[in-house]
């Protein structure tokens, strides 16, 4: 599913892809109020099927009453339509796939804090009601305030039916746990070994079962040869059996949670390198229970078909369909050889372009208004030929407030593409208003001066040519106040000039900027821009019906003029 950018989904306009999995397509997209937002559109089957629609409405109910700072919050989602989608908030950083590949492992200290906040943000879903099911380096976002799980687009509730066609699993290999491949349900268990297996992907560099051939992948996971070399004993021994096949055997995430809160305060050389030690949780002191190495299942590998590759994305499979490899097979792979893996395409951050500097937020554009804006040209000239006192006032008012929108809207998206959306930008924008009301009037300062002296230059030269002789305006005698249709065009004219310098002189951008924010916000879209073009036109039509009856000007709150 391909769609433009400009494209509008459910009151959303799409801004650019992200990247596309098994179960739609994510793109970066804004609000109507212009936050930056991720949009996911499910693909057309999972749209079209009643069930899964059911499914998607329940677990969004519970997962929008979620706050947690570990989770992307749940925004939005329509499923009452083939163009299904879900909305999260769009989360600053790389994802953990991103970090480890870009800046290395993590140092046992940074595991410690990875494990305990993607722990805590599991124990929140899960007390919501929902299994993620798709847990992976890719959906895992690394902040500054630490680990946020993103991408609920194959969740689960947990008293839900099968998401999958009988026979089926949807997931991503190396990350599912050997229990969905045999049919199980998936539940707070089996998220919690791809929460084992996420720790062993950043503490190695290395996908834990492998990336090739897919049909060796789920083997080892089925076996428990999970790839561990070069971490130390402790941390070997308790990523291992939080990876046991069986999930009786496995140990607890609170007990993984205390073996590395122990290699953190003592190191690795508390455990004998011979042995494998597991820390129990309720003895921080040393109390240690043994484990032995889990055996390697050998599978037969005759018959088997051409490999297919795990690329790391989600997918619906049948394992049955699988042929069985050797547990072992292909397994020596260099870690440091970028063809010896696959890395995984992100399913909501990720994107074949290199991501810009900063949080990679990207400003809603300001969108020119030609339209609009010579609408707003007539009316103001007009009216500035009718009452150009009070036509002058407004028109410097209107400046002083668009340029202020402008330049507290302008800082709000520059500290987001700095360190990405907040909840406080509202507030942060509110609170700092006062400030960009003085910068506009300071900012005004060059462009009102010219202005103003381009008013004096042409007034001064109409008196001129009306004092010499070479103008006569309509049927105004000298001495008297200039009245009649000639003189309204010309008075219209010279506030219409006037307003024009100030638009475009120096230091203007901002104000044009702002007013096209503030269009943006009172007269949205193509619609809005009709309607309000169309009631500039209306409003014009007034005061030239005015100009032509002959009504006379009103000067106030100037001073009246007199012809020489």
């Amino acid at each position: 599913m391909g769609l433009e950018p400009g494209t509008e989904i459910g009151g959303y306009t799409v801004v650019a892809p992200l990247g596309s999995g098994g179960m739609g397509t994510v793109y970066r997209a804004v609000d109507g109020g212009g936050d930056a937002v991720a949009l996911k559109m499910l693909h057309p089957h999972i749209g079209s099927d009643a069930v899964a629609r059911d499914r998607l409405r329940r677990e969004v109910h519970a997962l929008q009453k979620l706050r947690h700072p570990g989770v992307a919050a749940i925004l939005d989602a329509e499923a009452d339509s083939t163009e299904a989608f879900l909305v999260t908030e769009l989360v600053a950083g790389d994802n953990l796939e991103e970090h480890v590949r870009e800046r290395g492992t993590l140092d046992a200290e940074q595991l410690l804090d990875l494990a305990e906040g993607l722990r805590d943000a599991l124990v929140a879903v899960h007390g919501a009601g929902v299994v993620h099911r798709d847990l992976k380096p890719s959906n895992v976002i690394v902040g500054d305030d630490g680990p946020v799980l993103i991408d609920f687009g194959i969740a689960q509730a947990a008293d839900d039916s099968k998401l999958t066609a009988e026979g089926m699993v949807l997931g991503t290999p190396g990350y599912l746990a050997p229990e969905l491949l045999d049919g199980d349900e998936p539940d707070e268990a089996s998220d919690f070994w791809g929460w084992a297996a996420i720790l062993a992907f950043a503490a190695t560099g290395r996908d834990p079962f492998g990336t090739r051939p897919l049909e060796a992948v789920l083997a080892r996971a089925r076996s428990g040869d999970v790839d561990l070399a070069g971490l130390g004993p402790l941390t070997t021994a308790a990523l291992r059996r939080a990876l046991a096949p069986v999930a009786a055997d496995r140990t607890s995430p609170d007990d993984v949670l205390a073996a590395l809160t122990v290699v953190v305060a003592e190191g690795e050389s508390i455990a004998d390198e011979t042995d494998t030690a597991v820390l129990v949780a309720d003895d921080l002191v040393g109390t240690t229970v043994l484990a032995p190495e889990p055996a390697t299942v050998a599978v037969a590998a005759s018959a088997v078909p051409p490999a297919v590759a795990n690329d790391g994305h989600t997918r619906a499979f049948d394992p049955a369909a699988l042929e069985p490899v050797g547990a072992d097979e292909e397994w020596d792979e260099d870690p440091e050889d970028p063809d010896g893996v696959d890395w995984i395409n992100d399913d909501l951050d990720a994107s074949e372009e290199p991501e810009p500097e900063g949080s990679g937020y990207e400003r809603p554009p300001a969108r020119r208004r030609w339209g609009t804006l010579l609408a707003a040209a007539l009316l103001l000239g007009s009216a500035g030929a009718l009452y150009p006192g009070v036509t002058l006032i407004v028109f410097a008012v209107l400046v002083v407030v668009v340029r202020t929108v402008g330049s507290t809207v302008e800082a709000m998206y520059g500290r987001r593409e700095r360190a990405g959306v907040r909840r406080s930008d509202r507030a942060v924008a509110a609170a700092t208003l006062p400030w960009h009301l003085l910068r506009s009037l300071v900012g005004l300062i060059p462009s009102l001066v010219v202005g103003a002296s381009v008013v004096v230059i042409l007034l001064g030269l109409s008196w001129w040519l009306i004092g010499d002789g070479r103008w006569v305006i309509g049927d105004s005698p000298s001495g008297q106040e200039p009245q009649g249709l000639t003189a309204a065009i010309l008075v219209g004219s010279i506030v219409l000039i006037g307003a024009a310098v100030v638009w475009w002189g120096p230091l203007s951008l901002m104000t044009r900027i702002g007013a096209r924010r503030v269009l943006a916000v009172v007269a949205p879209g193509r619609t809005g821009a009709l309607v309000a073009t169309v009631v500039l036109l209306a409003a014009s039509a007034v005061f030239l019906a005015q100009i032509f009856s002959g009504s006379e000007i009103t000067w106030a709150p100037l001073p009246t003029p007199v012809l020489p």
